[in-house]
């Protein structure tokens, strides 16, 4: 259609489409020959924006290929148009071309120079989004740069023992963490704002929106043709909207540092992880997952020690077997009578200190030597994060009769990254301390009938009928309608279930199993 109507910069667009269809897939050739055939009709049109994305992907191609020179040949002709124009994010996609292209001819230093590049631009483009929701989109499918960031690190530490990119590879996890953190808060609904002068907040999106916006024309403009005055007279207005912007963030780390800590974090060193958060009795284990392997730092107040894991699919379906075997009695299967479910629960009884074995020597026996009955600060990813590391066996050297769980002999801490603590303990430092503390323990009762209640003679039929809203409920107590609710909207229960907590008696409640949903 846009041949019929003569229309080029639509065939080029979705030429590139097309090709770049053909790379997802894994087609490098087809890939290719899409973007060859859409880089002269965007040059025909003076279409800078549409040339550095062709560029980008021949450059892709190439590398896919493994015709390194020649693709890393592109790369930089792909590279100079898109910094002409500002294009940062199709810029770091080909950055990191040009970092896998090196790593792969074995310039792993010129590949490190690439990839931060690349990081630093996805981190200077997710500044500029001023929608939260579109920031964390962004966030989380820039997580490959942060990956191979750390992958690259580990083979550099491989190499260079004592050079410390063990500890860079580290802090490189943390950084990526404090990105990720903002999607756990999202998901929370954590007040994060809270305490922060809402004018300076205000004055951050307005400079933002007009940043936003500012670039986008000055993107449009460097595309078409301009004059060397239009095209300086938008940078300056850019560079001075930066600054703004920088002096904002400034007063918000100075008079509200928890919400700087949290929305323009700052991930700590090596060395501030050892000083701020560790002391002599805790052992940090941080994980990262990745698609050829895996990596595990150990980390007391005076050390380091790393250790290279199982890819991510391995590492990731033991920890899921693992976890639904945790969770057999969390799960109805229609039509399963009483019988076929003791069954299925007895099964999974018997698997569960198999499968805990299994995933525990994936991830925890690298590191048994250096635990101790020290604190473990545990920092998951990907799936360890559904792991309850505490029911894991410890791993020894022998051949124990009965593995000892992690819980018997370590204090178990989970974090979403290290660097969290240190902003949860400034949170803390200006607080008084209660003058005293208290620990609850409890079996919880969520129906009136459980044989601990008093009941106070409610004359209901047990086999009355019930709307679809209050079938796990008898009688028309409201609190027992309260208490069912908040079991089946916390997933305690599930509706229709009345299989709940009693004493001496194993059911389908997380309280009694010990193992929820969320580890």
């Amino acid at each position: 259609m846009y041949r019929a109507l003569n229309f080029p910069r639509g065939q080029a667009l979705t030429l590139v489409s097309l090709g770049l269809l053909h790379s997802f897939e894994g087609e490098p050739q087809e890939g290719l020959k899409y973007n060859e055939e859409a880089l002269p009709l965007f040059r025909a049109e003076h279409d800078r924006f549409g040339e550095g994305l062709a560029l980008f992907g021949i450059c892709w191609n190439l590398v896919s290929s493994r015709d390194y020179q020649k693709g890393l040949d592109y790369c930089a002709q792909a590279r100079a148009v898109q910094r002409s124009i500002g294009d940062q994010h199709t810029e770091a996609m080909t950055l990191k071309q040009i970092a896998l292209a090196e790593l792969n001819r074995g310039n792993l230093a010129a590949s490190q120079t690439a990839i931060e590049s690349a990081i630093a631009n996805v981190e200077s483009v997710r500044a500029k989004v001023v929608n939260p929701e579109y920031r964390l989109s962004y966030s989380a499918g820039s997580q490959d740069y942060y990956e191979f960031y750390v992958d690259l690190l580990m083979r550099l530490h491989k190499q260079h023992l004592e050079s410390g990119y063990d500890g860079k590879a580290l802090q490189a996890s943390e950084r990526a963490r404090a990105r990720s953190l903002l999607e756990t808060l999202k998901e929370a609904n954590a007040d994060i704002r809270h305490g922060v002068d809402a004018a300076l907040l205000q004055r951050e999106r307005d400079i933002q929106r007009r940043l936003n916006s500012k670039a986008q024309t000055q993107m449009e403009l460097l595309s078409r043709q301009h004059s060397e005055a239009q095209a300086t007279a938008i940078a300056e207005e850019i560079e001075k909207l930066i600054k703004e912007l920088q002096q904002v963030e400034t007063e918000i780390r100075q008079t509200s540092p928890h919400y700087a800590a949290l929305m323009l974090p700052q991930p700590l060193t090596l060395k501030e992880i050892q000083t701020q958060v560790l002391d002599q009795d805790t052992v940090l284990l941080e994980y990262s997952l990745g698609a050829e392997r895996s990596y595990l730092w150990v980390v007391t107040s005076s050390s380091i020690n790393s250790y290279e894991l199982a890819k991510r699919d391995e590492i990731e379906t033991a920890a899921g077997h693992f976890y639904s075997l945790l969770n057999v009695r969390n799960t109805d299967v229609k039509g399963e009578t009483n019988e076929q479910r003791a069954v299925r629960v007895a099964k999974a009884d018997r698997e569960i200190p198999v499968a805990a074995a299994s995933l525990s020597r994936m991830v925890l026996a690298p590191a048994a030597g250096q635990l101790g009955t020290k604190r473990l600060m545990i920092v998951a990813d990907g799936a360890l994060h559904f792991v309850p590391f505490a029911a894991l066996p410890a791993v020894s050297g022998g051949a124990a009769s009965t593995p000892r769980p992690l819980i018997v002999d370590h204090e178990i801490v989970n974090l979403p990254s290290a660097s969290t603590l240190s902003v949860v303990r400034g949170e803390m430092a200006g607080r008084t301390t209660a003058p005293k503390g208290v620990v609850a323990l409890a079996d919880p009762v969520f129906m009136k009938d459980d044989p601990r209640v008093k009941t106070s003679g409610d004359k209901q039929p047990r086999d009355s009928p019930k709307s679809a809203n209050e079938a796990p409920v008898r009688g028309e107590n409201a609190i027992d309608r309260q208490l069912v609710k908040a079991a089946q909207d916390t997933g305690v229960a599930t509706e229709g279930n009345e299989c709940f907590a009693s004493p001496g008696h194993a059911s389908g409640s997380r309280a009694d199993s010990g193992y929820g949903a969320d580890g």
